[in-house]
């Protein structure tokens, strides 16, 4: 079965719910979702409900509700995630700790045209050697390919290992990576019938960036039991594939592999 990102199952689920409660049929892409890790504990949020609310003539509470009700129906949904009315109308979303796992291996398995995977190290398929200045996000894909080689050597083995189940809670850090990593993806995804914005990619970009680095600041990577160490290496061979797809055509970072 094929995975669909976990945006696109949310957006489906909802976009359902409106129409069977409300007999209104919107497209599932015009259910905007919202990181709101770690400013609040919920992974997702949606004010669709408070934008409906004077085109239902209902108040967003009773639609979020509504929504909230049905999508808890939805089999998919409930064994994935859980979502529930907040305040004044708002949808919060939270996935489910073994959907987090299916999650990483969705970002780790994901292919993106033009970038390989050479010896654990993805780079693009053409190498174009130009002058690119100093960033963070430079910094931060160098990060990334210097803890890979150390693991090669420290921990053999693991950069290789997918964890199949979370024997941990994620900390709120890898968390925050996890999902500015998933907004990339649902971007590459989208990039293919929108076309090309290079602010957005630059916002996204370093977003990413900035969330690997307060990563980075407070979660060991190694001296941790081995389960910890596959999960934080994965997340750190998954930024590096990131950065690495949203960069700007004629960037490739290939100095650093």
């Amino acid at each position: 079965m094929k995975f669909t990102s976990p945006s696109r199952t949310l957006q489906i689920a909802i976009a359902s719910a409106i129409n069977s409660e409300f007999k209104l049929l919107l497209d599932p892409r015009e259910i905007a979702l919202e990181i709101c890790y770690p400013k609040y504990d919920a992974h997702y949020t949606s004010a669709i409900a408070l934008s409906l609310a004077n085109r239902l003539q209902r108040s967003p509470v009773q639609i979020a509700d509504a929504i909230a009700q049905t999508c808890s129906q939805n089999p998919e949904i409930s064994t994935q995630s859980q979502i529930r009315a907040f305040g004044k109308g708002w949808l919060n979303i939270f996935f489910r700790e073994q959907y987090i796992s299916e999650i990483l291996l969705f970002l780790e398995n994901l292919r993106i045209e033009g970038i390989t995977n050479c010896n654990g190290f993805w780079q693009k398929c053409e190498i174009v050697l130009i002058p690119i200045g100093n960033s963070t996000e430079q910094y931060v894909y160098a990060r990334c390919c210097a803890l890979m080689r150390l693991a090669i050597h420290e921990y053999v083995g693991a950069i290789h290992e997918l964890p199949l189940h979370l024997e941990s809670d994620l900390e709120p850090e890898e968390i925050s990576l996890l999902m500015r990593n998933l907004a990339i993806a649902d971007y590459l995804e989208d990039e293919n019938i929108l076309p090309l914005n290079r602010q957005k990619r630059q916002k996204l970009s370093r977003s990413l960036a900035e969330a690997f680095l307060r990563f980075y600041d407070r979660c060991r990577i190694f001296g941790v039991s081995r389960e910890i160490v596959v999960r934080r290496l994965l997340l750190i061979r998954i930024t590096q594939k990131m950065l690495l797809a949203i960069a700007p055509p004629e960037i490739n970072y290939a100095i650093y592999l």
